[in-house]
């Protein structure tokens, strides 16, 4: 489960109070905001940008093949086969 407890809770009652400002903090700042309801964390208040790039990493790695070169990647990397990262930008010209 994602640490959403660094994030701004806020009730129903001062979302509705507050919502322009709480769409702002969301929207130019970057925040995630934790909606709750008696207590309860029942909504995430999220940029649309960040919604639609985790929708996309999702969907990636729903995709078994997808998966099964991103882990055979890390145990590459792990067993010292990568590619070090001065080498990746050097050819790039970075």
């Amino acid at each position: 489960m994602l640490d959403i407890l660094n994030n701004p809770f806020v009730g129903v009652h001062e979302l509705r109070k507050n919502l322009t400002k709480l769409l702002c903090l969301v929207s130019e700042d970057g925040a995630d905001v934790v909606v709750t309801q008696q207590g309860k964390p029942v909504a995430l208040l999220v940029d649309v940008e960040k919604y639609l790039e985790m929708k996309q990493a999702l969907k990636e790695f729903s995709d078994p093949e997808y998966l099964a070169a991103l882990l055979e990647a890390k145990r590459e990397i792990r067993e010292g086969k990568g590619i070090p990262a001065e080498k990746v930008f050097a050819n790039k010209g970075l």
